[in-house]
């Protein structure tokens, strides 16, 4: 029976790809995040950034001379500066960067473990190909071919003459 301690332990490269798809996960996830993040102005409320962009909703406009209830001036002006579209676009293109970013870095590393536990386990089957042609013998080698006639052994006495077919 094998012993389970003479496994050798895995190989640096699939510790550090566990490792990168971690970091590049988080790096996704809080991407992802800050897409989901809400944005507003003084005068209107424009969701989630990524929600936004998708629905291809419109920025709201006020007259700073005329402006709506509980808000004052300086805050349309605000507003009307740096509408909804601005606002949202400062908070979705890190989001999606570090999203992108986060999920190529995961892409990499899967790839990666891939190939170095594919080749690993080329080199570990090459490895018992050996060991097994090593433990077998080899095998004992071939006998001459027998002659015709060499089957029954041919019994002569001294004083019989010529052997007899």
């Amino acid at each position: 029976m094998p012993d389970a301690t003479a496994h050798p332990p895995p190989p640096a490269a699939l510790r550090a790809t566990a490792i990168v798809a971690t970091v590049g996960v988080v790096v996704a996830i809080a991407g992802l995040l800050l897409l989901l993040r809400p944005v507003t102005t003084p005068v209107q409320d424009c969701g989630t950034a990524l929600g936004f962009l998708l629905d291809g909703r419109t920025n709201t406009f006020a007259d700073p001379a005329d402006p709506p209830d509980g808000l004052t001036e300086a805050e349309v002006t605000d507003n009307n500066e740096r509408p909804c579209r601005v606002r949202v676009a400062d908070t979705a293109r890190p989001g999606a960067i570090a999203f992108v970013a986060g999920m190529a870095l995961a892409i990499v590393a899967l790839l990666v473990e891939a190939v170095a536990r594919g080749s690993s386990w080329l080199r570990r089957r090459a490895r018992a190909r050996r060991d097994r042609a090593r433990a077998t013998p080899a095998p004992p080698p071939p006998q001459p071919p027998a002659t015709p006639g060499d089957d029954a052994p041919t019994t002569r006495s001294a004083d019989a003459g010529p052997p007899t077919a």
